[in-house]
């Protein structure tokens, strides 16, 4: 994003379109995989997604600036995630309740890293990038290979090419240390 987050939000509070769809691009993915981690319902995580960014819309007027934007957005989507939970599994979230704002702080610097990595594996070949995508939803190389009609060597070999071009290309070394753990084989 070449413009700065800080401007683009100022822009969406006073009702520019083209502000509100960069932010949407710039953070569906990354909210998105977020919610998952929560719900473990892709769909489910969607419908949130979804319905944050109608909502942020909606809503735009009342945003404040001198706060933080990032803060706002994984807290709104955690807090969504987590009432999908309590509303659709009466599952406790009490855990989740009682996490710390540094917890909560060290999470979004981590969605962060995962927006850098997203974005890298985006200019990946059509292929390597299909088999890095499946395998970061949380796909064994076994069940890529069967799904994609290739062997398993091909799998890995795609794996560790992909690695060595993510490598060069995402800067930050935590996420190189996942590029590592995700494609390990």
């Amino acid at each position: 994003m070449n413009e700065s987050l800080e401007i683009l939000v100022t822009r969406l509070a006073d009702g520019d379109k083209n502000a509100y769809s960069r932010i949407f691009y710039e953070f569906y993915t990354p909210l998105l995989l977020y919610s998952s981690k929560y719900t473990g319902n892709r769909e489910a995580s969607e419908d949130i997604v979804q319905d944050f960014f109608c909502r942020l819309w909606e809503n735009r007027k009342k945003l404040v600036r001198d706060k933080s934007f990032l803060a706002y957005i994984y807290y709104s989507v955690r807090n969504r995630s987590l009432n999908y939970l309590r509303d659709t599994r009466s599952v406790s979230i009490e855990g989740f309740e009682k996490q710390s704002e540094e917890d909560f702080l060290s999470e979004i610097m981590e969605e962060e890293v995962y927006k850098e990595l997203y974005a890298a594996v985006q200019k990946l070949p059509d292929r390597c990038r299909q088999i890095f995508l499946l395998k970061l939803d949380g796909k064994e190389n076994h069940e890529i290979a069967a799904l994609l009609q290739i062997s398993e060597e091909t799998v890995r070999s795609q794996l560790r090419r992909g690695r060595e071009l993510l490598q060069n290309d995402v800067s930050c070394l935590f996420a190189v240390v996942l590029i590592c753990y995700w494609c390990r084989f």
